[in-house]
């Protein structure tokens, strides 16, 4: 038996990569492969929505792929230029 802590977390996030939605696991794969600490082949998507210069998409991402986003300052590499992320339902202190 273990403890619940023992089960990985997940927080809910939003990317927006800058080109149109072509195939949204190959977004995760790039990701994965151009980031060292993310392990994007248990991350969900929940929504995606085109928008005029890129796509929005709300993740459910692991607490170690958040760790190394905040690594990253929540810009990874994407492979067709940088992602932004953000958590969601969580306000990020900005440095002065």
């Amino acid at each position: 038996m273990m403890g619940l802590d023992a089960l990985p977390t997940y927080n809910r996030v939003t990317a927006w990569f800058t080109d149109p939605e072509e195939d949204m696991g190959q977004y995760l794969q790039w990701l994965r492969w151009l980031n060292q600490g993310l392990d994007t082949g248990h991350w969900r998507v929940y929504k995606c929505r085109e928008e005029p210069n890129g796509v929005r998409l709300v993740l459910s991402v692991d607490s170690t792929s958040i760790t190394a986003l905040e690594r990253l300052g929540w810009r990874p590499f994407s492979g067709v230029g940088q992602a932004i992320v953000s958590l969601l339902d969580v306000r990020l202190e900005r440095k002065k």
